[in-house]
């Protein structure tokens, strides 16, 4: 192993985070991600991440999943470098349900406590992980160039 370059070494465990970051993502996705113990009023929209959502969040997880792949295939750390836009995309999709939707629900109905249920911090915490790890690998090619 070259004293020299340390980061070569973490290229394995970074693809393997990303991948790790990605079945997040998928159980996240099939966890809920809004609890509204109380009873909505008729005709409230569901606070749960509607299906359009949960797709853009599933192509991003192929991406992040192909990226780590291409990784291990090249040996080289700059696909893993763009997993940080699969990141960005699965942690702006839950931002926007936590800080937009869920507290437009509340608005409407106070009584129905709606708060954030564990699928979407489980979609937080594992696109924060895709994007974190992207930018390593990202700094890790900017140093070996």
């Amino acid at each position: 192993m070259d004293q020299r370059r340390p980061w070569k070494r973490l290229r394995g465990p970074r693809a393997v985070l990303v991948g790790a970051a990605a079945l997040g993502v998928l159980a996240g996705l099939t966890l809920r991600t809004a609890d509204y113990p109380g009873v909505l009023p008729p005709g409230t929209p569901d606070p749960e991440l509607d299906l359009s959502l949960r797709l853009v969040c599933a192509a991003a997880v192929l991406i992040a999943v192909t990226l780590a792949y291409l990784t291990f295939a090249r040996h080289q750390d700059e696909p893993l470098a763009m997993a940080c836009l699969p990141g960005l995309v699965v942690t702006g999709v839950i931002l926007r349900h936590l800080v937009v939707t869920l507290p437009g629900v509340t608005r409407l109905q106070p009584a129905a406590r709606v708060v954030p249920g564990a699928g979407a911090w489980v979609l937080l915490v594992s696109g924060v992980a895709m994007t974190a790890t992207g930018l390593a690998a990202a700094f890790a090619v900017r140093r070996a160039s």
